[in-house]
């Protein structure tokens, strides 16, 4: 399969990994503030499209950097072109949000994002790096730090392929972890034991796996539509008694599908040639832009209305955030076309 053949059904499940966590995010905000749902509340298990974000991630870092396994002398450069993807447009995105929210709380009284944020030098470093556990004003950002730690894990091998022992005892504790603490107990409190031994792990090593083994198993094109089918079904059959912090069935119920829709779509796309309509393309390449953006955005296109002075009903609220989904998307285009896509290709250009 060619490069482009893949970069197309990754951003095509991208863009669709992202959008129905937009959905999932805005109907989940207008269920609990008037109750009532967005597009029959079929979107309450969105938030699997994490899941197959991670199993993307997976199978990207290694189609991308494969090459550099066991050598040592390109540790920098894949570090560089990881952060590169990762960091500038984050680092917009949250100074603006700090700036902004800094402004609506001093001059209008408006709290639009985080409602309860530290303040000194240690929380705003480990948010700006993206800590595990961090303080985030955007509360999305918990998965880019678990990104950062795939990406440390698969930089190891880059090191000394022999450093693969260490990645196995962490998928060792982390299925010790799963069979024994299926449930994250939040009233325990987040640990840093519970993200270093995460079942997230095995999403991403579904992706690696799937990418690895891509050309050395093929399948059938029928099987493929039965693993696509069977995949689908899976989710949205299982998937509404599946909990954000059931990490052992979101591993089961979203992960393993997640993997089985890749792999089937690539060999569909494969067998068939396709072509991925260029809208699905362009979102797609603004998925992370719309990753990031979309849950401020929606708290602050809905507190838009109040600040105006403008009492919406019922029924227009669930138009109005129709509308909000809308505009989030179109936002996310216009800053991936004229900021994240010039910056992202700047920077790149200059560790070639």
């Amino acid at each position: 399969m060619s490069q482009k053949k893949i970069i197309n059904s990754i951003q095509l499940l991208r863009g669709f990994a992202a959008l129905v966590v937009v959905i999932h995010h805005v109907g989940g905000y207008v269920r609990v503030n008037i109750a009532e749902t967005l597009f029959g509340d079929k979107f309450r298990i969105g938030f699997a499209g994490v899941d197959l974000f991670f199993v993307i991630s997976g199978f990207i870092i290694y189609f991308t950097a494969q090459q550099y396994l066991g050598q040592a002398s390109q540790f920098g450069v894949y570090w560089s072109k990881r952060l590169i993807r990762v960091f500038p447009i984050y680092w917009l995105v949250a100074t603006a949000l700090f700036l902004l929210q800094w402004f609506l709380s001093t001059y209008l009284k408006v709290t639009s994002f985080s409602t309860e944020y530290g303040s000194g030098f240690w929380i705003y470093l480990q948010t700006y790096l993206l800590f595990p556990l961090h303080f985030a004003i955007n509360p999305v950002t918990w998965t880019l730090s678990y990104e950062l730690f795939f990406y440390l894990l698969f930089s190891l091998l880059i090191l000394s392929k022999r450093y693969w022992i260490i990645p196995a005892i962490i998928l060792l504790v982390s299925f010790h972890n799963l069979i024994y603490h299926p449930i994250l107990e939040t009233n325990k409190g987040l640990s840093y034991y519970n993200f270093v031994f995460s079942g997230y792990n095995f999403e991403f090593l579904m992706g690696f796996l799937i990418c690895y083994y891509f050309k050395k198993i093929t399948i059938s094109l029928p099987f493929s539509f039965l693993l696509l089918g069977v995949s689908i079904t899976t989710i949205l059959y299982w998937g509404y008694g599946v909990g954000d912090y059931d990490y052992y069935k979101r591993v089961l119920v979203f992960g393993v599908p997640s993997a089985g829709i890749l792999w089937s779509l690539l060999n569909i796309e494969e067998k068939l040639s396709f072509r991925v309509p260029s809208p699905l393309l362009l979102l797609g390449d603004a998925s992370y832009v719309l990753y990031l953006i979309h849950f401020p955005m929606l708290l602050l296109l809905n507190k838009l209305p109040k600040m105006l002075g403008i009492v919406l009903n019922k029924p227009q609220i669930v138009a109005y955030n129709y509308g909000v989904i809308v505009v989030i998307i179109a936002s996310a285009i216009v800053i991936h076309k004229w900021v994240e896509k010039p910056v992202t290709s700047l920077l790149t250009k200059r560790i070639r």
